[in-house]
Order: structure tokens, then C-alpha cells, then sequence
């Protein structure tokens, strides 16, 4: 009798940037009682470079950290920099305990669409509402990658 050798397809990798310990260890704790790989920053620089390192599936991204608009900084970096060419499809969920248009914040700027999330939720995170969004927008990514 011949068995077949099943391999198990490696989890999605989440990185959450936000710089609030306690957000990060429950929504790592979440993710992670789901089956995803969560690695972890708690400011938008440390966030770059993680994400260079770890290659993430999705990115899950506080507004507010080290100053007012950090979190959409972070997208922009990962969306238009050269140095982050290669991430420029990793989806952004963005969280925030504050939901702030970009449109509003940035008005001055005109287009906004280079520091616009893929996806915005409002903190406290509807815990099933957050689990299919981030189901969605990986799926999403599997599909982009075809």
C-alpha cells in the first residue's frame, strides 16, 4: 500500500505595525488561534524593515504612532518607493481607533490614492468582521499572484 504524501500549504504571514504592545499581543493572539504566521513593529520605521525581512501576506496598520498621519506614511512608502518595489502588492488593512480620510488629512495633497489603504476598519475591531476582511483581502492577494 503506497501513501500519498499530503503537504499542508504554509500560513499567511501577517505583520502589524502599530505602536500600542497590548492591540499587538491580542490581534497576534487572534491571528495567530486562526493560523497565520504574525510578526510584529511598533512604529512605522521598524515596520518597513520588518516587512523587507519577513515578506508579509498582508500588512495590518495603526493611523497614528509616532506622529498623526505615520500609518499613512507607511503606505505610501510600501505603495510608491523604489526600495519597496517588491511589496507594492502586499495589502494594507488599516485599523485605527480614529477614522480619518486620507482625503481629509491630505486634502492639500490632491490625489490621494498613493496613501489610501486596501481596507479601513475603526477600532474596537468587530472581531468577525476583521477576520473576513483579512480572508478577503489574502484571497485577493492569491488571486493577484495567478
Amino acid at each position: 500500500m503506497s501513501r500519498k504524501l499530503v503537504t499542508m500549504p504554509e500560513a499567511a504571514k501577517i505583520l502589524i505595525i502599530d505602536d500600542d504592545e497590548d492591540y499587538r499581543a491580542s490581534t497576534r493572539a487572534l491571528l495567530e488561534g486562526e493560523g497565520y504566521q504574525v510578526r510584529e513593529a511598533d512604529n512605522g520605521r521598524d515596520g518597513l524593515a520588518a516587512a523587507l525581512h519577513c515578506r508579509p501576506n498582508l500588512i495590518v496598520l495603526d493611523v497614528m504612532m509616532e506622529n498623526l498621519g505615520e500609518g499613512y506614511s507607511v503606505n505610501q512608502a510600501l505603495k510608491g518607493l523604489p526600495e519597496y518595489r517588491e511589496l507594492g502588492a502586499i495589502p494594507i488593512l488599516m485599523a485605527s481607533s480614529v477614522e480619518v480620510d486620507p482625503a481629509e488629512l491630505f486634502g492639500w495633497i490632491g490625489d490621494t490614492s498613493a496613501i489610501t489603504p486596501d481596507a479601513y476598519m475603526t477600532k474596537p475591531l468587530d472581531i468577525p468582521q476583521f477576520l473576513a476582511r483579512i480572508r478577503e483581502l489574502l484571497e485577493r492577494e492569491r488571486e493577484a499572484d495567478k
